[in-house]
């Protein structure tokens, strides 16, 4: 019998030994858990990476319709100061209409690329916004007149308004 006890002996030892150590089927599971974490990262990464890179042509966009709007800007003021001017005698004749219709399409370009002109009489002075080209009698600070029209597209400076600042006299004084 002790023969027999002997040769059962490592067989139980064998069994604990696979007990205490994971099977091949656990660690294949524990693998897989750690690729499908790995696939999961990388897919975030791609998400971000698409994102990112979206974002950056967008803004590369942008900033590249600005500067054409910079260009093209001194023409729309001058069509604006035109008709600003625009003798009263005139306003029916067609050549005028023409014109105004032009400045109607400037806007309407503008607005689909979301450029807005700027308020600024009456408006406080803010450096972000505005260029201060002169001073005279007003409230301090506060804008009272403009010389050129600024833009912004979206909510950034694409041209600051040049501008007329109050200085805090009175034009009576």
């Amino acid at each position: 019998m002790n023969d027999k006890d002997d040769t059962n002996m490592p067989q139980k030892e064998e069994i604990n030994a696979q007990e205490n150590c994971p099977s091949e089927l656990e660690l294949a599971n524990k693998k897989i858990d750690e690729l499908n974490e790995q696939v999961m990262r990388a897919m975030a990464d791609l998400q971000n990476y698409k994102k990112r890179t979206e974002e950056e042509k967008q803004t590369f966009i942008k900033f590249a319709s600005a500067n054409v709007f910079l260009e093209i800007l001194p023409i729309f003021d001058s069509f604006e100061r035109a008709a600003e001017h625009l003798p009263d005698d005139l306003i029916e004749n067609d050549w005028v209409k023409g014109i105004q219709s032009i400045i109607k399409q400037f806007e309407q370009i503008m607005e689909k690329f979301k450029i807005t002109k700027m308020k600024t009489v009456g408006e406080k002075f803010n450096t972000d916004f505005h260029e201060a080209i002169a001073q005279g009698p007003g409230e301090k600070d506060v804008i009272i007149e403009e010389f050129e029209s600024g833009y912004l597209i979206e909510d950034q400076t694409l041209r600051p308004a040049k501008v007329k600042v109050g200085d805090g006299s009175h034009a009576d004084a």
